[in-house]
């Protein structure tokens, strides 16, 4: 072989290779856009995260917190209560899942601030400081988050073809707040039947979000959000990750933070979709809390934190913070 041959040949080789990287980039743009890997800085008074997250090939336990919350226009960008919050808790040992929700209003300790409600946190101080919130109240290590707006759920439930739900009792809202009108504010009528339904992204924000008219309250509500995360499972299922991953990526652009990084992301989704409906438990500590009203005249949840405390040593053993 002539060394003007070889020349060509190595030539082409790079700019074969660049290509295919080239290429590879362009197709998982759209979900490098929605991670955010910059070391996260705490604000001033919010303690770092408790724990690294454990190494890829570690059988221990990762926790991530799943937040949701208004986007709309009522509210800043910067300064979102968070309407929703469930600890993810993935044990690759035993091939598990725990969903853990939280309630909103439940009284708790935010670092450097008053004791408040937990939405209050993230409104405050985003994600370091619901994180902080969560390890401090909870002693559960948080090793990354995920938040999502009220769009980012519409989407993301259209783009899946809708989720199906059965809806243990019926769900009448009339004071459901008008998530999508100009202006931002204003109420609509909410009626969801009860038994199975497929429901679109809208009716299924509407099922998760609604606050009124629910027989078990906002223990309903949290309820009625597991099930669609689990609906939402069980749809990715059957799907071909490679092809819809960056489609639902463009779709929730603007609309899904996150610190997880593409291989930590595409490692948890495919453990997700082997899961079966016999490994996720669904927890909730709203047997362990009552209703009570702040000194300033809010309505809260306390919780009985004896009770609390050995419910999670239940469900997280020697896994929670000392």
């Amino acid at each position: 072989m002539s060394l003007r041959r070889s020349h060509w040949i190595v030539l082409g080789a790079v700019v074969l290779g660049v290509a295919l990287i080239a290429s590879v980039l362009l197709y998982l743009s759209p979900v490098l856009a929605l991670l955010d890997n910059r070391p996260a800085v705490p604000a001033r008074g919010v303690p770092a995260p408790a724990k690294p997250p454990p190494p890829l090939d570690s059988t221990q336990r990762i926790n991530i917190l799943l937040l949701g919350s208004d986007n709309d226009q009522k509210f800043q960008q910067n300064a979102l209560l968070s309407q929703t919050m469930i600890v993810v808790s993935i044990d690759p040992k035993r091939h598990q899942v725990t969903l853990l929700s939280l309630p909103r209003d439940l009284w708790v300790e935010i670092p450097g601030h008053p004791s408040a409600k937990i939405d209050l946190a993230f409104a405050e101080g985003g994600a370091s400081l619901a994180r902080a919130t969560v390890e401090r109240a909870f002693k559960i290590p948080i090793h990354y988050y995920a938040w999502i707006g009220l769009n980012g759920l519409v989407r993301v439930v259209d783009r899946l073809g809708g989720v199906d739900v059965d809806v243990l009792h019926p769900v009448l809202d009339d004071n459901y707040p008008n998530d999508f009108s100009d202006s931002g504010y204003g109420t609509e009528r909410v009626f969801l039947a009860a038994g199975p339904q497929h429901l679109d992204g809208r009716h299924t924000l509407q099922y998760v979000r609604s606050r009124h008219g629910d027989l078990l309250s906002d223990f309903g509500r949290s309820i009625r959000q597991q099930q669609v995360l689990l609906a939402l499972q069980q749809r990715m299922a059957g799907m071909d990750l490679v092809t819809a991953i960056p489609t639902l990526a463009r779709d929730l652009n603007g609309h899904v933070k996150t610190d997880l990084d593409l291989v930590r992301l595409t490692q948890l989704a495919l453990f997700m979709r082997g899961m079966h409906g016999g490994g996720v438990h669904q927890a909730f500590i709203t047997p362990y809390v009552h209703d009570a009203t702040s000194a300033d005249g809010q309505q809260i949840l306390v919780a009985n934190w004896p009770a609390v405390n050995a419910y999670l040593r239940q469900l997280f053993g020697a896994d929670l913070l000392s």
